[in-house]
Order: structure tokens, then C-alpha cells, then sequence
């Protein structure tokens, strides 16, 4: 049900165009192993003055898989139970100067590095941000002086598009991008 995407560009890897969010998820387990390699591409993300601000808490089939769960909002805990592996993107907050700035950039860095890495995996990531903070933070346990929740995430190999509600069904498919000139600009004014 997925929709063919090109790049503009032949030079794309099809990594980038392959993947895409879906909610639909299969039970199929997730292997430790593939979760290492996942976790070890986010390891190497880029990082300013190689900071890695990034946390990731995360669970299968343990204790701490429902507390994760029941941090998503309803909505995005429906279709998300399904998924294999459940968990929270944070960031740590008790940096400095220009550190602080990139934080987030960082931690978006090494998600986007374990989303590709799952992708080429066979896997896929759907990131979400109808997340309770109040109950993720006592999922984790994390301290809220030096940490920020920043997303929730779910990963696993797709699913079968009719295990969802009906009205999530026909948007079970890759969504297409704005063009490259939306959004780059060459001389270094940006306009619009």
C-alpha cells in the first residue's frame, strides 16, 4: 500500500526514500542483536565537541515496556501496542553555551542514524510526540533538572494495514516531501 517516492537527485541512496512512518506494526520480535546495531548507529551520530546529549529508554517485553506504553497518548497507544519495541527519546539538559543549543540537533542526529540504520535492517521507526510527559518521566525515572523527554518511538518490522482502526488505514502509506527549493537557498538568504 506504500507509494513509490523518487529523489530528485540519482544520487540519493534509497535508504532515505525507503524510508517512512508507519503505524501499522507486526508482533514479530525485534532481535538484541539488531537492536545493538541500531543503538550502535545512533552511537555515532554527529555531536557538537562530540557531547552525545542523547538518551534512549526503551523495553520489549520487561517491566518497563508498559509504564513506556502508557506515556503515549491514547490515540497513539492504540496502534502502538502492537509494535515489538516501545520507547522515549531525552536529552540531557545540564549542558552549557553553545552545547545547549545543539542538543536537540544532536539527539535528532542520532535518531535519524538509528532510523536509517532499521531501515536498512528491514525494519521500521515511527516517532511520536503525543506523548504524557508527566507519566514518561516516571517511566524512565529520569530527573527532570538534567533531562527533557523530547519524543516517544516505536520500532518494528510492518505490519498488516487492516490490524488498524479503519480510519487510520488509508493513511497507512509513505507520504511524499516539499521540493528541495522549498527549502534550500543558494547565496545564503532565505526567503518566504
Amino acid at each position: 500500500m506504500t507509494t513509490a517516492r523518487t529523489a530528485s537527485s540519482p544520487l540519493t541512496n534509497s535508504v532515505f526514500l525507503d524510508r517512512w512512518s508507519p503505524r501499522s506494526f507486526s508482533t514479530e520480535p525485534v532481535t538484541d542483536e539488531q537492536l545493538d546495531a541500531l543503538f550502535e548507529a545512533a552511537r555515532w551520530a554527529p555531536s557538537w565537541m562530540n557531547n552525545q546529549p542523547w538518551l534512549f529508554a526503551y523495553d520489549t517485553d520487561g517491566d518497563g515496556r508498559q509504564p513506556i506504553l502508557e506515556s503515549f497518548m491514547d490515540f497513539n497507544r492504540g496502534w502502538a501496542a502492537a509494535a515489538p519495541v516501545v520507547g522515549l527519546v531525552l536529552a540531557r539538559t545540564d549542558l552549557e553555551d553553545f552545547m545547549a543549543r545543539t542538543r536537540d540537533f544532536d539527539t535528532g542526529a542520532a535518531m535519524m542514524s538509528l532510523t536509517l540504520q532499521a531501515t536498512m535492517l528491514g525494519l521500521s521507526v515511527h516517532l511520536l510526540g503525543g506523548v504524557d510527559l508527566e507519566a514518561a518521566y516516571d517511566a524512565t525515572g529520569a530527573d527532570r533538572d538534567t533531562t527533557e523527554i523530547l519524543c516517544g518511538f516505536v520500532l518494528g518490522y510492518r505490519g498488516d494495514v487492516t490490524a488498524l482502526p479503519e480510519g487510520l488505514q488509508d493513511k497507512e502509506q509513505a507520504s511524499d516531501r516539499k521540493p528541495v527549493s522549498d527549502f534550500v537557498f543558494k547565496g545564503g538568504r532565505v526567503s518566504g
